[in-house]
């Protein structure tokens, strides 16, 4: 068992989502001396169904143009 700011830190999202997660059934909390806790096995795996990091392109376009502009300026 894990408290609630701790999983939340192992996870890298907010206790809020935490509580989403619990929501929508992919996590389990206990409550233990008016604690919340999260179940370490529910934990991991939840963080095992994270898909897998692939680089994007997002921001290209943006970048090539902030290029160009500078290439522009420094031609003028």
């Amino acid at each position: 068992m894990l408290p609630l700011a701790t999983a939340a830190e192992i996870a890298g999202v907010s206790p809020a989502s935490l509580y989403r997660f619990a929501a929508e059934g992919r996590l389990n909390f206990r409550r233990l001396a008016g604690r919340t806790l999260v179940e370490t096995s529910s934990l991991i795996a939840l963080v095992k169904t994270a898909e897998t990091w692939t680089p994007s392109n997002r921001g290209a376009a943006a970048r090539a143009k902030r290029s160009e502009r500078s290439r522009a300026a420094w031609e003028a």
